[in-house]
């Protein structure tokens, strides 16, 4: 026996409708549950698109363990700037046991992994953290790695790659320089922020420092050491400029400028929290 569309309408979605009208929050629910899914405000771009595809990973074995380094699992610093100044922001990251990378942005979010061309792979340390600054002024962006963990203090020797500009395929070409501005120190280091602390005019730097082993008693209570004795007491240093060189150089005035206190550090922030200048 055959039946008419309006009779088959009738029977299937009238009693839907009814009973749906009983239910007005059921309705309210699956129109907030649609309407969520669209209004999304990031998307997850997959590797295979971006080309990104950089792995911080870190094996254990007999010397590198929580046991032996307190911070294995601290990670690494990500440093995001237009390195070769075509309007695109570039990603640099900093690896533990891996290299690091450098990414150039060529649009449409793909990059290209361009680090033995740049020469800012990192010299085998253990990286913690990445500061992205133009340091001498030139209009294009430096890169200083902070290093850490490692006992062997060349390794742990921070890094400053200097930018001397687009080479071919627009690749930026970089040059490490850390000794000559000064900044090849070999503590434990965890960041670098740069500010103009002395309002000069030009750039100096706060050095975020955590040297947490494994023989440090965790559990043993001592005073606070406050005189900057302290092997894990952060650093300032002031850029005083060399005409000579053309160039900063940087001096450690720590003491001087009353940075004092030990601690563990993981981050800093620089803000006029008194709004004195």
């Amino acid at each position: 026996m055959s039946s008419s569309p309006l009779f088959l309408f009738y029977i299937c979605v009238v009693p839907f409708v009814m009973r749906a009208l009983r239910y007005p929050f059921i309705i309210f629910i699956s129109l907030c549950i649609f309407s969520c899914k669209k209004a999304t405000l990031f998307e997850k771009i997959s590797s295979s698109r971006s080309g990104v595809k950089f792995n911080n990973l870190i094996v254990e074995n007999d010397s590198i363990n929580p046991l032996d380094m307190l911070n294995i699992y601290n990670g690494g610093g990500v440093g995001i700037g237009d390195f070769n100044n075509d309007g695109l922001q570039d990603i640099y990251f900093v690896g533990n046991a891996v290299p690091n990378r450098l990414y150039v942005n060529k649009g449409d979010m793909k990059f290209d992994d361009v680090t033995d061309e740049a020469g800012v792979g990192g010299r085998g340390g253990w990286g913690r953290g990445v500061a992205v600054v133009d340091i001498n002024n030139d209009g294009l962006l430096d890169i200083y790695v902070c290093n850490t963990l490692l006992n062997d203090s060349v390794k742990r020797l921070n890094l400053l790659y200097i930018n001397t500009g687009a080479g071919k395929n627009g690749v930026p070409v970089f040059k490490e320089e850390a000794k000559l501005y000064g900044l090849n120190i070999s503590v434990h280091s965890t960041m670098a922020s740069f500010f103009d602390y002395d309002n000069d005019g030009d750039l100096d730097m706060y050095l975020t420092v955590n040297e947490a082993k494994s023989t440090d008693n965790t559990s043993a209570f001592r005073p606070l050491a406050k005189d900057g004795s302290a092997r894990s007491t952060g650093r300032l240093y002031r850029n005083d400029y060399n005409t000579a060189l053309k160039h900063p150089v940087y001096t450690n005035v720590s003491k001087q400028a009353g940075i004092l206190i030990e601690g563990y550090g993981h981050a800093t922030t620089i803000a006029d929290i008194n709004r004195d200048g």
